[in-house]
């Protein structure tokens, strides 16, 4: 059946990330930052990564790491970020032994 105006859905891709990326204090309070939509899953969280992140984290005092997640996430052309305690690691950000 079609209509008028149908377009296709929009897919948006995730970075998949390690938890360890996280300090244990962001990781404590991530889905209760202001200005941060994340929710928890059985082992780490689906947030997404808003286009304002830089205006966000100014305003509501984000923690440094959370910033550099979202802003790799926009490099790789990634709209959320998957944390999962079981996800590979990158060097390109820092890593917290907590």
């Amino acid at each position: 059946m079609s209509h008028a105006g149908h377009r296709s859905p929009r897919i948006r891709p995730f970075l998949d990330l390690c938890t360890s990326h996280l300090s244990a204090p962001a990781r404590d309070a991530l889905d209760t930052f202001e200005g941060v939509l994340a929710y928890p899953t059985g082992h780490g969280w689906l947030m997404y990564a808003p286009e304002s992140a830089v205006e966000r984290a100014a305003a509501f005092g984000w923690p440094a790491e959370l910033l550099a997640i979202v802003k790799l996430a926009h490099a790789h052309d990634c709209a959320y970020v998957l944390f999962d305690a079981d996800a590979d690691e990158t060097d390109e950000l820092p890593l917290f032994d907590e």
